[in-house]
């Protein structure tokens, strides 16, 4: 659906610009950015903050990306971001995302903000198109 190939941005700047163009597409004629969330898993945090984000649930392997939006046979989309094609997710973001998967979630990893915009704008219209038929 996008067009062309951005290279360059980090996984943290591809996150930064899908949740500003979230804000700006719409569903049930609300932002997508009402529907979606970061989970703050990932980055560096003194021993004291990680901790506490530990206790709080943080875990390892959690996608960076949760849309709440349900479709076809789908609780919610799940999206681990790699910022190119030489990133590749960790053994814990493969066993979390084949959890997702199996309980019901579209869990997927993406490399780049296209793939990541397109996994978005596939789930809720393409998915939204084949539920009609």
């Amino acid at each position: 659906m996008t067009k062309g190939v951005r290279t360059g941005l980090s996984e943290d700047e591809i996150q930064i610009t899908v949740l500003n163009w979230s804000m700006r597409q719409k569903y049930k004629g609300r932002p997508i950015y009402d529907y979606l969330h970061h989970s703050p898993n990932g980055g560096k945090r003194n021993v004291r903050e990680a901790t506490n984000f530990k206790r709080m649930g943080t875990k390892k392997g959690c996608p960076d990306l949760i849309l709440d939006i349900s479709r076809g046979p789908y609780h919610g989309l799940r999206i681990e971001i790699k910022k190119d094609k030489s990133s590749y997710p960790t053994r814990e973001q493969k066993e979390r995302i084949k959890t997702l998967n199996e309980e019901g979630y579209l869990a997927v990893v993406t490399k780049g903000l296209d793939e990541t915009l397109d996994a978005i704008m596939n789930y809720i219209y393409e998915l939204h198109k084949a539920r009609r038929i």
